[in-house]
């Protein structure tokens, strides 16, 4: 990603010579001569230890910009204090922190003053165009993407020089020393000449002094001054007097060029450095103190003394001195409160609160103006580190949860707010301000859609129109395009999109891989996730090329780069590819992260090692408790290996860090829909309905639970609603089939178990709901059929087996009953319903003794097995042995109290010993459980005394039979 920045580059320090040298900055002179009030003012920056391990460090430009600040501190320099300079050295240099100086330069430069800005370290384009004409990197400037923050562009420096050259009336010197060596993200296009060449260009009628031609390097090295630039150590002693070519005790322009092109040209050689200067070459720059000249050219016994810089007590003292003591502790509360980033609350004990009081008060408005700077800059720093450190692809910020990112960001933008309003609406950064803040807005919305696959397109919209209106203000914002591309993958499912933002990104960002890299990542994503192959495994091969051929070995090293390859491994099903990478991406990040052992999880779940798994899940909620996904992939691990209870904790807890995570509502609805809890797992599919509307898998599965609890209008509704968005997908045709036929719709219920068979003929359960509609319409040959399809589907299980089994007996085609039913013990001897179907086959045979030992094998297996307890006392009462039916009907109506075929036994029992009385009530109590034959009630001989009670017996026949008497 890419973010604007602008500023100057300047020479490297001074020696420790700069005091013993003799001459005098022209201001200092002119107002010496003239009478006039004119002031000089400077802003000196030197970077040489950069933030970012991307860009190289340069040796000397600090020491360079400290020597020039002491120069301009000393008798010779002009004696600034601290109330006419600024100096700024590394870490002190930032991008802000450099805006804010140059804002003060605007601020107290009058006509007839003079400006100096002195830059040394950096400079760069990351492409050659005329909307990017170049930057000078600040110390917190990214590797890659300097439009992204920390760097400053050149139109904002020309911005600053012609408004004081032009509009304030000043003179206006810039030095800089910004074409050092060094891989940088623009060296392919030869960024730092193109800065230069930039720079060359007069803005207004200022002087610049350059350290080389847009085509040269800036030398430094040990020879000069124990540890200088050649350009910056020549440029001051120039400056100090050595320029003065024809000794009129004044060193001009034409003079300054001279002696750099003499000296630093010929001491480099053999390679090529020609400083150059642009402006009025007749303007003179210093004046020359004759004795100071002669004791710098004898000798260099007193450099300590005449290089100490000259202390000021400094305009903040001084204005403070003259308030009252609670203004001062005010005053004194507001830079602590800017040290500490308390910056908006509480309400009246922050920064802002202390910056309100301040700036109405008469007494201070001296500092005003450097408070406004100080706290528009503070603001910025934090959100600064944040833009730099995603463009360089810094894995702890990257990898923040949602949770974390969302805490940590959720300010920025009333930060971005409050620094445009103390900048105003005139200010040069104020639209940059504007365009992140609008991009944080959406960001913040965006972050709620992340890791989850909620299709909410509203909020997506949303989202959408924030970074476009921030692409608006700022269209070369590449962190933007980033995010788009993201947005557009994973909530639109708009592929084309995210490829065209990607390019977008990389387009104004040359060498920044991430966006490329991401897009990989995301396509081999969802191919594990979706279960696709077609195309999208090229195309994450592809992207992730791509990435490596921008920067190889950046790439190669870069731990987010390695994960996302390490997805395609896996999405390809190269375990142990995609286990080396992420191995590697451990060994070369020092510090253990989550998203390494997520990712060592993931592989090892898709791999089904489900131990190693759960312990590299763990570990990742160990390292960070605030990861959804490294809850939710647990899970995923304890219902793979059976262990049910843990896994629901682990979706239970994925829900409670992120109660819109849809995955984990489903996925617990099918360990309560497995567990039976069918009116839990309905809730929890509801909630996933509720949560996206468009989720087919919830559909289908809300379905199916209100099929199974027979709720059927709503049941068949949701499969309606699946059958319109995908009419491909036989689960769906089959259980809106099982619907119909719950409903009694046999002619709906077998149109769409069809459908579902043309589709996959492979569902053993179609056949059988097809095979039951047969069967129950007599269509005989039909329900063989179905019955020899679930066989050909499933001939090694006993369900199928004893189905074929149960058929042939109610067929009285005993022999083929036989054949499958003892294939099926032979499978499953401890089955007690195999078992109790062959009982059945031999009592059907009369064969009672063979059929005793089936019914009893089935009893010893299982003694509560209601059907074989049934079985064995009809055949016992068959062959009059009474008191064993009486026993085994008794104990099944202790399990079963409302067995109404029992009951009736119970009764016929008590009839054969003539405990009329307990006939009738077992005989009331079958039929008030749903005994209905009546014929059996009319012809059994053992009921005939009963029958003979005709006016009791027709009550109670008229009582359970609307029809009785028949016709």
């Amino acid at each position: 990603m890419k973010i604007n920045f602008m500023f100057f580059l300047v020479l490297t320090s001074i020696s420790l010579l700069a005091q013993n040298k003799g001459a005098s900055l022209l201001s200092t002179a002119s107002s010496q001569q003239s009478g006039v009030n004119t002031k000089t003012y400077a802003v000196v920056i030197g970077i040489s230890d950069y933030q970012d391990a991307g860009i190289p460090d340069l040796r000397f430009a600090d020491k360079d910009a400290e020597a020039f600040a002491n120069y301009l501190r000393s008798e010779a320099g002009g004696k600034l204090d601290g109330d006419h300079l600024k100096v700024l050295i590394n870490s002190k240099a930032t991008m802000a922190q450099f805006a804010n100086a140059l804002d003060w330069l605007w601020e107290v430069c009058k006509e007839g003053d003079q400006a100096i800005i002195y830059f040394s370290g950096h400079g760069d384009v990351e492409k050659k165009s005329l909307t990017q004409p170049g930057f000078l990197l600040c110390w917190d400037a990214p590797a890659r993407v300097y439009m992204a923050g920390g760097a400053f562009a050149l139109p904002m420096l020309q911005e600053v020089v012609s408004t004081l050259s032009i509009q304030n009336k000043a003179k206006v010197i810039v030095i800089t020393d910004a074409c050092r060596s060094g891989t940088l993200a623009g060296s392919s296009v030869g960024g730092s000449q193109a800065t230069a060449a930039n720079l060359a260009k007069q803005f207004g009628n200022e002087i610049k002094i350059m350290s080389c031609q847009p085509n040269e390097y800036s030398i430094e090295g040990e020879q000069w001054g124990g540890g200088r630039g050649a350009f910056s150590y020549h440029l001051l002693d120039a400056l100090y007097g050595m320029a003065d070519n024809n000794n009129d005790l004044w060193v001009t322009l034409q003079e300054v060029g001279r002696y750099l092109e003499d000296h630093v040209t010929n001491e480099v050689a053999p390679v090529s450095q020609v400083p150059m200067v642009v402006g009025n070459r007749n303007e003179r720059l210093a004046s020359v103190d004759e004795s100071l000249l002669s004791a710098f050219k004898s000798g260099k016994k007193n450099q300590t003394m005449l290089m100490s810089a000259i202390e000021s007590k400094g305009i903040e003292e001084m204005v403070l001195s003259k308030v009252d003591t609670g203004i001062r502790r005010i005053h004194e509360l507001f830079n602590n409160a800017l040290k500490l980033k308390v910056f908006l609350e509480p309400e009246n004990a922050c920064a802002n609160a202390y910056y309100e009081i301040l700036i109405k008060e008469p007494g201070l408005a001296r500092l005003h103006s450097a408070m406004k700077r100080n706290f528009a800059a503070a603001l910025q720093d934090d959100i600064q580190q944040v833009l730099k450190k995603w463009l360089n692809t810094d894995l702890k910020e990257l990898s923040l949860s949602k949770f974390s990112a969302f805490s940590k960001y959720k300010i920025f933008p009333r930060y971005l707010e409050r620094t445009a309003e103390l900048l105003g609406v005139d200010h040069y950064m104020y639209n940059i301000l504007m365009s992140r803040k609008l991009f944080f807005e959406g960001y913040l919305m965006h972050l709620n859609l992340i890791d989850i696959k909620v299709h909410d397109l509203e909020l997506g919209n949303k989202v959408l129109e924030k970074y476009r209106k921030a692409l608006m203000i700022h269209p070369e914002s590449s962190h933007i395009y980033y995010f788009m591309e993201v947005l557009h993958f994973n909530q639109f499912n708009q592929t084309d999109s995210a490829e065209y933002y990607a390019k977008r990104a990389v387009e104004h960002t040359p060498n920044w891989f991430l966006p490329y890299s991401t897009l990989g990542g995301m396509y081999a994503q969802n191919i594990i996730i979706n279960n696709r192959i077609t195309g999208e495994l090229e195309k994450a091969r592809e992207f992730l090329e791509l990435a490596e051929s921008l920067d190889s070995v950046l790439a190669r090293s870069d731990v987010i780069h390695l994960n996302n390859y390490s997805s395609y491994y896996l999405a390809a099903g190269k375990m142990d590819m995609a286990r080396e990478l992420i191995i590697k991406a451990m060994q070369l990040y020092s510090s253990a992260n989550s998203m390494s052992y997520n990712s060592l999880g993931n592989i090892c779940l898709l791999s089904k090692q489900y131990l190693d798994a759960e312990k590299y899940y763990l570990k990742a909620i160990e390292l960070d408790s605030t990861f959804v996904s490294n809850y939710y992939n647990l899970g995923i691990v304890y219902s793979e290996s059976g262990r049910l209870i843990e896994s629901e904790m682990q979706y239970k807890k994925s829900i409670d860090l992120d109660s819109n995570y849809i995955n984990a509502y489903f996925n617990l609805g099918i360990i309560y829909k497995k567990a039976r809890r069918f009116s839990e797992a309905k809730e929890l599919f509801r909630k996933c309905f509720i949560l996206d509307s468009t989720d087919l898998l919830s559909i289908f599965e809300l379905g199916s639970i209100n099929m199974i609890l027979k709720q059927h209008f709503e049941a068949e509704s949701l499969l309606l609603k699946c059958i319109q968005r995908d009419s491909t997908l036989a689960p769906v045709y089959g259980n809106l089939g099982i619907v119909y036929f719950q409903m009694g719709a046999f002619e709906k219920a077998e149109q769409q178990l069809k459908k579902a068979l043309s589709i996959d003929s492979t569902w053993q359960n179609l056949w059988f709901y097809l095979g039951k509609i047969y069967d129950s319409q007599g269509r005989e040959v039909e329900f063989e059929y179905t019955l020899h399809q679930v066989y050909s589907l499933d001939s090694g299980k006993t369900h199928t087996l004893n189905l074929l089994g149960k058929h042939y007996t109610d067929k009285l085609k005993f022999d083929f009953a036989k054949t499958y039913l003892l294939k099926s013990v032979k499978l499953d001897s401890i089955n007690p319903y195999t078992w109790d179907l062959l009982g059945t086959l031999y009592y059907r045979q009369l064969m009672n003794a063979e059929a005793e030992y089936c019914f009893k094998r089935a009893i010893k297996i299982d003694s509560n097995f209601v059907n074989s307890l049934y079985n064995l006392a009809a055949l016992y009462m068959d062959v009059n042995t009474d008191p064993n039916a009486d026993m085994l009907l008794k104990r099944i109506i202790h399990l079963e109290p409302k067995h109404a075929e029992a009951l009736f036994r119970l009764a016929i029992l008590n009839a054969r010993k003539k405990q009329f009385n307990q006939t009738w009530k077992y005989l009331d109590d079958a039929l008030i459980n749903g005994f209905n034959r009546i014929e059996d009630l009319e012809a059994d001989s053992d009921l005939e005394l009963l029958r003979s009670k005709k006016s009791k017996w027709d009550l109670m026949m008229k009582k359970y039979f609307l029809q009785y008497p028949k016709n």
